[in-house]
C-alpha cells in the first residue's frame, strides 16, 4: 500500500485500523456480560498486535515472522477467520440489550 499510494494511503489504512479498534473497544465497554467483554478484548488485542507486528516488520524494527496484516495481506483463510471474529464482535454488540 505504501508503494502504490504513498504516505496518504498508508496513513489511511492505519486510520481505518484505528476506527475498527475504536469500535471494538466501544462494544467491549457496553457489553452486558463478561463473556462479551472477554471476546471483544481478545479480538481487540489480536488485531492490535497483528497490525503492530506487521507494520513493525515492514519498517524493519521487528524480525520478520510472516504474520499477515489483518484484512489487507493476501491469505484466504486468514481473511475468513478475521471476518468471522468481526461477526462475533457484531453479535456481542447486537445482543447487548438482552
Amino acid at each position: 500500500i505504501g508503494e502504490q499510494f504513498g504516505m496518504i494511503g498508508g496513513m489511511t489504512v492505519l486510520g481505518l485500523f484505528g476506527v475498527i479498534l475504536w469500535r471494538i473497544y466501544r462494544i467491549a465497554r457496553i457489553a452486558q456480560d463478561r463473556l462479551g467483554l472477554l471476546i471483544c478484548s481478545g479480538v481487540f488485542t489480536m488485531i492490535l498486535w497483528q497490525s503492530f507486528q506487521n507494520v513493525a516488520m515492514t519498517i524493519g524494527i521487528m524480525p520478520v515472522s510472516g504474520l499477515p496484516l489483518p484484512f489487507v495481506s493476501y491469505g484466504g483463510s486468514h481473511l475468513v477467520a478475521f471476518a468471522m471474529i468481526i461477526g462475533i464482535v457484531q453479535s456481542v454488540h447486537m445482543r447487548r440489550l438482552r
